[in-house]
């Protein structure tokens, strides 16, 4: 869905440039590198075309004014507003320009805006319009925070309160589960995706009346609150999918899935995105788990799925830096591997000094 991406002077980012992002296409670097900030880029534009395409059959809408609407309640900057993403190390304006091309829905079309450190609240430049998209499309953002213990709060702190504090991943998600599921009305190509994701934890999370939900296993009930933070984190993936706000025309972005998974269960939710990719979902995702990352790596090799690897750096006043990879071909180095690398050398050493310090005891 979204094909390609230049990008310059955003937040930490002086450029940058994918000419082709893949299926599969998953963001890695140490904090403050930046994965997030992009993450919220992407579906924030994506989002706005979403919102734009519905909006517009019924009346007139000003592109723009919903892209500058978006992007605050995503970023929730301070009172400097959408300035306040814009580089301070270049102090040039932000420059976007994103290619959006969904073959099996016939669509193509770009985005392009810029704006400067002054602005507030308000994008001057950018195209008046662009091509509307099927009704049939989905954009959903996943955050590393799991929703559905505090989703009431979330709505009406900013439903009712519109107060700051749970950007629009939050709510925009939460939107989303609440849509009430039909029975048997789970998509072909995700049939075999939500039973494997339940069978995870043997049992399923459930929508009850007044968007409250628990987690049914066999024929005992748990409330939310009471049922383990991974079970959540599946269930938020298996509610969208069985009430089809999850499809294969979805756009889906994941900001550390693995949050809250034991290693094996973030393996077998690798394992089902690569199923989600090949039914036709474009996937990007923020991870540090050396599990997930070397598990999109096996996956990408036996199923021949190409799949995106940006590996984000930060010298010190400097802006960030990339390298992409095809995990397909290459398991890059990577701060995560050199991690485990270090733990497994300073094992090694205490070893090491153990057997020394022994064999000077016994002589």
């Amino acid at each position: 869905m979204i094909k390609s991406i230049t990008l310059e002077n955003f937040m930490g980012y002086s450029k940058f440039d994918s000419k082709e992002f893949a299926s599969v296409n998953v963001i890695i670097g140490k904090n403050d590198t930046g994965k997030t900030a992009l993450l919220k880029l992407l579906y924030g534009a994506a989002k706005t075309v979403d919102i734009y395409s519905r909006r517009s059959q019924n009346s007139d809408v000003e592109l723009k004014k919903l892209l500058a609407e978006k992007l605050l309640d995503t970023f929730q900057p301070g009172k400097k507003g959408l300035g306040e993403l814009v580089s301070k190390i270049t102090k040039e304006k932000l420059s976007v320009d994103i290619e959006f091309k969904h073959s099996e829905l016939s669509y193509e079309d770009r985005l392009h805006f810029t704006f400067g450190d002054s602005t507030t609240n308000t994008i001057v430049d950018c195209q008046k319009s662009i091509k509307p998209i099927s009704e049939y499309f989905r954009c959903l953002f996943i955050p590393a925070k799991e929703v559905l213990t505090s989703l009431k709060a979330i709505r009406a702190t900013r439903d009712n309160l519109e107060m700051p504090g749970f950007d629009d991943t939050y709510l925009d998600l939460i939107r989303a589960l609440v849509i009430p599921a039909q029975r048997g009305n789970i998509t072909a190509e995700l049939k075999d995706v939500n039973k494997r994701l339940e069978d995870l934890f043997e049992g399923q999370i459930e929508q009850q009346s007044d968007d409250d939900f628990l987690f049914k296993k066999g024929n005992t009930e748990f409330p939310i609150q009471l049922t383990a933070e991974g079970v959540k984190k599946i269930g938020i993936l298996t509610t969208l999918i069985r009430n089809r706000q999850l499809n294969a025309n979805s756009l889906l972005f994941l900001d550390e899935p693995e949050t809250t998974l034991h290693p094996e269960a973030a393996r077998e939710l690798v394992e089902m995105l690569m199923l989600m990719a090949k039914s036709g979902i474009q996937i990007f995702l923020a991870t540090h788990n050396y599990f997930v990352l070397k598990q999109l790596h096996l996956s990408a090799r036996r199923d021949n799925v190409t799949t995106n690897c940006y590996s984000l750096s930060r010298e010190r006043g400097r802006s960030l830096a990339y390298a992409v990879y095809d995990l397909k071909s290459e398991f890059p180095e990577n701060p995560i591997s050199d991690e485990a690398i270090r733990m497994s050398d300073e094992e090694v050493k205490l070893d090491l000094a153990f057997d020394y310090a022994k064999i000077s005891f016994c002589s």
